[in-house]
């Protein structure tokens, strides 16, 4: 039965001011960087064999941190990155929200659009890794694209998935199981959402 561990990446400085940050490739900072480690040394005996990420970086950074406990190759997936939010990317959240209650943002990839690459992009994973337990790391929206996928209880707006959680996904009887979601792996933290 395939499985999947869906890691959203760690702190970066954009998440921490409450910037939203969607394609734009901001690193991990320093808080970042420690909570990236503290969800290696929680999956460090999970034996997974196959790692796939998002390609920007902070979601790249985080599956090399936790990488160093398996020595897996570490595959990118284009539809993976984030949601695409266009010229609102780097404006402060809480104006957003303030502006857009509804979260749909002019100019910004749609929902709909999002849940599709999502969608894609767990097809790809089964078809190729059909069996295996894999890591996935990638973003917030973009996970919970997948998570609702195959759960109800998932909002876009309303679900919150903390930086550096982890989440349950396994293929039984023909069909997608969720069966955990924003398991945390640290107890301190800055976390922000809403922002990638």
């Amino acid at each position: 039965m395939t499985k999947i561990c869906l890691v959203r990446h760690g702190l970066t400085e954009y998440n921490h001011l409450r910037k939203l940050q969607g394609s734009s490739d901001i690193p991990l900072n320093a808080e970042g960087e420690y909570q990236a480690q503290c969800a290696a040394e929680k999956l460090m005996d999970e034996p997974f064999d196959m790692i796939v990420s998002s390609p920007l970086g902070r979601a790249y950074r985080t599956a090399e941190i936790i990488n160093q406990h398996h020595h897996l190759p570490i595959h990118t997936m284009e539809e993976l990155k984030e949601q695409h939010f266009g010229t609102l990317e780097g404006s402060h959240i809480d104006h957003i929200i303030e502006k857009y209650p509804n979260g749909e943002l002019p100019g910004a990839e749609t929902f709909s659009a999002l849940s599709a690459r999502a969608e894609k992009a767990i097809k790809h994973i089964h078809e190729q890794y059909e069996g295996q337990y894999v890591l996935l790391t990638a973003h917030s929206r973009t996970i919970k694209s997948i998570l609702a996928l195959f759960s109800d209880e998932i909002d876009m707006l309303r679900t919150k998935l903390d930086n550096c959680s982890l989440s349950h996904i396994e293929f039984i009887d023909s069909e997608w199981h969720v069966h955990t979601y924003n398991v945390p792996t640290y107890k301190e933290s800055r976390q922000e959402e809403h922002n990638g």
